[in-house]
């Protein structure tokens, strides 16, 4: 096999390899292996690169292998490849100082006589919210046991082979500030590779990934879907050119982190030379841009006289999490731009530092430095005050030379400029249909040997849409014929209007951009993107493409959907089965915020998520890990992180509060009372963590992020009731814990904390309002704000007192007009376990007719992070993120109340089973516990009566109640009358 055969082979897998592909369990690791290989990279003098991937092989030869081990890591990410077949990506996410490693069983994929590995290996260097990269690193160690009985082991080491990807393009930027660097893949260049012999960086155990442990969770799937429909095509038009520059990488070269407060103190400077003059279209949402001294108005016509202009562009988003800036000229004509300090220098700009505001502020402790003569503060200013002079003033060459050249750095295009095609899609105009460009369009929807041919425009770009049928996460798959060059853009977005107005994804650039090399193309992206919609463009097309398959492999963990709910109302069964799949979706090798924009590890999303998963899909070992990686946190921060792990610091103490809950939660679905013991000194640290921020008011009071729902309360403040009472209901789980391992050596402390936060909330209660302020702001006054939450939290976890209940019951079922409602389904949890608290099961079936028929009647897939009556959505859509786990309440408690399984002890050793009709006349479906499904069935008779069919796995005591859906029936349990 050629060097350039077999690089395509490995990187560039075709549908057909993926679809045979079965991915079992890791297999178990009894005890620690004896790991020997080497940390490995390409040499080179820095192993701090940013956005490099590079390909790694080793051949070697077996006599009849039998059993097969794979011990795999990354920093930050690697693809691997046994004889051609893909293994698996990975690693899962995890601290550096507890870095784990992927553990695989590779027998089925090794053959008697020559064998190879190859891994295709990706460091990011950049902070994201998934990882806290340290350095470049691989490391890979196969243990083969052969017929004989021996153990033959391949270690990295400097006997394999590595060589630059230079097909992967480096100078990208960020896909979001939760992200990795964007994916773009140049076909033309993965010819012949220059392989050299592998570097050894460290032993085992030596370098920065500290605590080496196996991974902990299953690894994600890989399923072909096909898409469902095709959508059209048109021809699209975006002419421009778009100056995406990396402010704060060039500012802070080699810093890992994804913090608000880093500063990007700079710009860029060029001359605009027009011969006859001319008019310029500029968007410049992160610059201040003066022309001649003149600022310049973003996306409006500027009329240009012949000559030459002096363009300045300064930073004006100075913190904030767009680490590229960008500028861009829309439809330029007329003009040229040229280096003002070498009109011939290839790069048109020059770049300008202004170093002495330049600052990198850790966000846990920007209240620090936020008083007003602060460095920090004194520096925002600064660089304010001076380039707001500069930009008035700097009119012409003469006065740049005097001002600005001392700054003024000349640099290389494809170093000073990341390639952004986001924008081309954000911004694209449809010029004209372009149906009959597109030939047997269906064609490229199916893995056959049928061709949709794609004829190039004058006017412009073709643009394919496929539509997926409803929300979905995975790999780009592309299989096509193309000339050399054709650049090949896919983006994804969850929801079109009626109207057809796409709702584009913002500053989340949820694509990706693949270059055709000349002849037959085979792709799979290395990023896993969700969307429903797939729009494939192509650009620089001068001749017809031919795609004979263009899909999405759907890579989520495993889940075993257990769960069940079906009822006479088939609404019902719509909203349950959305919220599953919105679950689904949002599970990789942590529960996840949401697939599209984020991916993150939200620790209060994942406490949310994690309880409604476990009746629905079991997945004990997802939500064990994610309380552990948590724990970890406290290593780094007072009280537990709010995304773990992540190189942005910052603290949410409500998601504190909600982890702790979450150990709790998880207890009680699995019955593992060994890892309760594990995990509790943790919920006690939290908690003295958290301790040491209970003020003189006996209130929680901390400079964090205290938000707890996107609803308009006053909770931008340093006092936010909300926490206190969080902090109570976290205080209430330690406690149970406590019992549960016959521990009482914190009862007395915990139960005197309790009562202090109960005292401090419960003193602030508003008579004349009948409520709780929202928050104490920072000069001691009471908020005029009252919230529905505080009422339904202070019921929730026991804190209201006695005399104050019915009010603050009334404002949880009927709040006041001038009270701020709930505004999302997160919140929307805790209302719903308040309800149900209080005996109100039909109010609670209510509320989710209420809250998600809206996101039928939209055709939603998934179930929405926001309600659509939330004022919080972006203009003109019914909400952000079409698809959030943290949504998916009702697949919770549809299964609770309309089936009426309520598990009554840790372990699913018992369960009280009451079935509420709520008008419906028929329901059935199954819940997941730790030992074996249960089924439910029921159905009113003609005579009003309700046959009840319940089976449960051995061992499971079944206690009937009534309730009063069931007044004046005869009821009957398998058979037997109970009513």
């Amino acid at each position: 096999m050629t060097t350039m055969t077999f690089f395509k082979n490995l990187v560039i897998a075709g549908v057909w390899s993926v679809c045979g592909t079965a991915l079992g369990a890791a297999p178990a690791v009894e005890h620690a292996p004896a790991i020997t290989a080497k940390w490995i990279w390409k040499a080179q003098p820095d192993y701090n690169p940013y956005n490099q991937t590079i390909l790694a092989r080793k051949s070697f030869t077996l006599e009849q292998p039998r059993q097969a081990v794979l011990y795999i890591t990354a920093d930050s990410f690697y693809r691997l490849r046994i004889n051609g077949q893909w293994v698996n990506d990975g690693p899962c996410r995890s601290w550096p100082q507890h870095f784990q490693y992927d553990v695989i069983n590779a027998a089925s994929y090794l053959v008697t006589g020559k064998n190879q590995i190859e891994i295709v290996a990706r460091y990011f260097g950049v902070g994201d919210f998934h990882h806290v990269p340290k350095q470049a690193g691989l490391l890979a160690q196969l243990d083969v046991t052969l017929a004989s009985g021996k153990v033959k082991s391949i270690i990295s080491d400097r006997s394999w082979e590595i060589a630059e990807a230079d097909g992967w393009v480096v100078n990208t930027p960020k896909q979001c500030i939760q992200m990795e660097p964007f994916e773009v893949y140049d076909a033309r260049q993965d010819g012949d590779l220059k392989f050299s012999r592998a570097k050894e960086l460290y032993e085992f155990s030596q370098g920065p990934w500290k605590d080496l442990q196996p991974r902990d969770v299953a690894l994600l799937t890989r399923q072909p879907v096909s898409f469902k429909a095709f959508g059209g095509a048109h021809v699209v038009k975006c002419d421009g050119w778009n100056f995406c520059l990396p402010a704060v990488r060039l500012m802070h070269p080699g810093l890992i982190e994804a913090n608000n407060n880093v500063g990007a103190p700079c710009g860029m400077s060029c001359l605009l030379q027009s011969e006859s003059g001319c008019a310029i279209t500029l968007q410049a949402d992160t610059f201040k841009v003066a022309i001649d001294g003149q600022l310049a108005p973003n996306d409006q016509e500027i009329k240009l006289s012949a000559g030459n202009h002096l363009v300045v562009a300064l930073v004006h988003d100075l913190t904030g999490h767009k680490k590229e800036k960008t500028l861009r000229f829309m439809n330029p004509q007329g003009f040229k731009l040229v280096n003002p300090l070498d009109t011939k220098h290839e790069n048109p700009w020059c770049f300008l530092k202004f170093t002495e505001f330049n600052f990198a502020i850790n966000d846990l402790h920007v209240h620090q430095y936020l008083d007003e003569v602060s460095e920090f503060v004194v520096k925002q200013k600064g660089y304010f005050k001076l380039t707001d002079q500069l930009l008035r003033e700097v009119k012409t060459p003469v006065d740049f030379e005097k001002s600005l050249k001392p700054r003024a750095e000349q640099m290389s295009s494809k170093d000073m400029f990341v390639l952004d095609p986001n924008w081309q899609f954000q911004q694209r105009r449809v010029i004209g249909d372009a149906s009959s460009l597109v030939k047997q369009p269906q064609a490229m929807l199916f893995n056959t040997p049928e061709m949709t041919t794609v004829n190039p425009s004058s006017q412009g770009d073709v643009e394919l849409m496929c539509d997926l049928g409803e929300q979905e996460i995975g790999y780009y798959s592309l299989d096509m014929m193309a000339p050399a060059g054709v650049e090949v853009d896919i983006f994804g977005i969850e929801y079109i209007t009626p109207e057809g107005r796409l709702q584009h994804t913002g500053g989340y650039r949820n694509g990706m951009r693949y270059i055709t090399r000349e002849g037959l193309n085979h792709f799979v992206s290395l990023k896993r993107r969700s969307g429903r919609y797939l729009y494939l463009t192509l650009h620089n097309q001068k001749a017809p493409v031919q795609i004979r398959n263009f899909s999405l492999i759907e890579s989520t963990y495993p889940v075993n959907a257990v769960g069940s709910f079906h009822c006479s109302d088939a609404r019902l069964d719509q909203i349950w089965a959305i919220s599953a799949r919105a679950l689904k979706l949002c599970m990789e090798d942590t529960f996840t915020d949401c697939p599209l924009y984020e991916q993150t590890h939200w620790v209060g999303d994942a406490r949310n998520e994690a309880l409604m998963a476990y009746p629905v899909f079991g997945a004990a070992d997802i939500g064990r890990r994610c309380i552990k990686i948590t724990a970890q946190s406290l290593e780094h921060y007072p009280i537990v992180g709010c995304q773990t792990p992540s190189s942005w610091d910052i603290l949410i103490p409500a998601w504190s509060f909600l982890w702790g809950m979450s150990t709790w939660d998880y207890y009680w679905y699995s019955g593992d009372e060994q890892f309760l013991r594990e995990v509790y000194p943790d919920v006690i640290r939290n908690l003295k963590g958290a301790e040491k921020c209970v003020n003189d008011s006996n209130l929680f009071s901390g400079p964090y992020w205290n938000m707890f729902d996107w609803s308009g309360a006053d909770q931008n403040q340093k006092t936010v009731l909300h926490n206190s009472m969080f902090m109570v209901g976290a205080i209430d789980v330690a406690l149970k814990e406590a019992k549960v391992l016959h521990d009482d050596s914190h009862t007395v402390w915990l139960k005197t904390l309790r009562q202090r936060l109960v005292d401090g909330v419960n003193s602030l209660w508003d008579e004349h309002k009948k409520a709780y302020p929202d928050s104490i702001h920072d000069d001691g006054s009471v908020s005029a704000s009252t919230c529905q939450h505080t009422s339904f939290l202070s019921i929730l976890y026991d804190i209201v007192s006695p005399t104050n209940r019915a009010a603050a019951q009334e404002n949880t079922v009927n709040p006041p007009e001038k009270m701020v409602r709930l505004g999302s389904p997160f919140a929307g949890l805790y209302l719903l376990e308040t309800l149900e608290k209080l005996g109100l099961e039909d109010r609670i079936v209510e509320e989710i007719y209420h809250d998600y028929l809206p996101m039928l009647e939209t055709g939603a897939t998934t179930v929405w992070e926001k309600f659509a009556t939330s004022s919080a959505g972006p203009v003109g859509f019914p909400t952000r993120s079409h698809c959030h786990g943290w949504s998916s309440a009702p697949s919770y408690f549809l299964n609770r109340i309309v089936l009426g399984v309520r598990p009554t002890a840790a372990g699913g050793q018992a369960i009280l089973l009451s079935p509420h009709l709520s008008n419906l006349t028929w329901a059935n479906g199954s819940i997941a516990t730790i030992k074996g499904p249960i089924s439910v069935s029921w159905k009113v008779g003609a005579d009003k009566s309700v046959e009840i069919s319940c089976q449960v796995p051995e061992g499971v005591d079944v206690k009937f109640e009534a309730n009063a859906s069931l007044a004046g029936r005869t009821v009957t349990l398998n058979g037997q009358k109970v009513q």
